[in-house]
């Protein structure tokens, strides 16, 4: 049975809401009503539904503010937000539309009217989804490193890189614990990590990890992982390698550098044109033929600029560089 399309209505009028959320149910939806900004803001967070309609005026927390709030969520940034208001002026309108909503609709209005803006943002929202998902999907596909997608903390995608580094095949691993194939003495930090990630104390991390492969034999790995959205849904996207130095294991030089260096802002990295062209085909999994066919530059100059990409965002592979370009804001996917 497929689940239904969870609605979240953010209205004080009483009669308004309780009326919106009766015709919606009827219609098929699965609808968690608040009757303030601040109870809105804690059910889209606990619920995570598939559109958010929000009144402008409301006591406390306006609609504004609550838009702008659910924005700093990495998994509610990108839900589907409709302002509902009296409010019928131009200035007001493109005041909501600015702030990044998707649509706008104001009272009194017809329910079919509606119906019909969820029915579209909800159908543009899942294109996007799909899009996003497959941009990962080709990342993951063509990285050497091994690469897998976490909810919580079971594995939900793995590529074929991690399941030869593990000995363990894709069927194995799906719906399997990552901390069935963690040592004991990796298996308290693990679960912190992922805890952490889980309240959103956590966006990324790096820590060297003991892993138990297939055949019992016992594997040091350096483990990267990211908060991101796969599948329309909060994620942990992991690569793990054998060949970097991690923070956990550095030396005392790279830890004295490290206490020298708390506090500071990390270097601006500074990218030509040239390098941010390449960049983004690079996330949208393109191989160096296909960038250098694109760009009518020869295979060996997109090899060059890959190498200077890699060199100066300190990252080791396409996935960790589509992660370095998402999280500052060059690209999204």
């Amino acid at each position: 049975m497929e689940d239904l399309i969870k609605i979240l209505l953010i209205e004080d009028d009483n009669d308004l809401r309780e009326t919106t959320k009766e015709f919606l149910v009827v219609e098929g939806f699965d609808v968690f009503a608040a009757g303030n900004g601040a109870t809105g803001i804690q059910l889209a967070i606990q619920y995570q539904p598939n559109a958010i309609i929000c009144d402008i005026n409301m006591p406390g927390l306006s609609g504004y503010e609550v838009f702008n709030m659910l924005q700093q969520v990495t998994t509610t940034s990108v839900i589907p937000f409709i302002f509902l208001s009296a409010k019928s002026s131009k200035e007001d309108i493109l005041t909501g539309l600015h702030l990044g909503a998707n649509d706008y609709i104001t009272k009194p209005f017809e329910m079919a009217q509606l119906l019909e803006v969820i029915n579209r943002r909800i159908s543009h929202s899942r294109k996007i989804i799909e899009q996003h998902d497959e941009k990962f999907n080709v990342l993951f596909k063509n990285t050497h490193t091994g690469a897998f997608v976490l909810n919580r903390d079971t594995f939900e995608y793995v590529n074929a890189s991690f399941t030869t580094l593990t000995g363990y095949n894709h069927n194995e691993l799906i719906g399997n614990s990552l901390t069935n194939i963690v040592h004991k003495d990796s298996l308290a930090q693990i679960l912190k990590i992922l805890e952490q990630c889980k309240d959103g104390i956590k966006k990324t991390f790096e820590f060297t990890v003991t892993t138990i492969t297939k055949d019992k034999t016992e594997k040091k790995l350096n483990l990267k992982g990211s908060q991101a959205v796969f599948k329309g849904e909060n994620r942990i996207i992991c690569t793990i390698s054998e060949d970097d130095i991690t923070k956990d294991e550095a030396s005392c030089s790279s830890n004295k550098n490290q206490a020298n260096n708390k506090g500071k802002v990390q270097p601006f990295v500074k990218l030509s044109e040239r390098e941010i062209e390449v960049l983004k085909l690079v996330c949208q999994g393109y191989s160096n033929i296909e960038i250098a066919d694109k760009l009518f530059l020869s295979e060996r100059t997109v090899e060059g600029h890959r190498a200077r990409l890699f060199g100066k965002t300190e990252t080791k592979n396409a996935v960790a560089l589509a992660m370095w370009a998402v999280k500052n804001r060059i690209v999204e996917i």
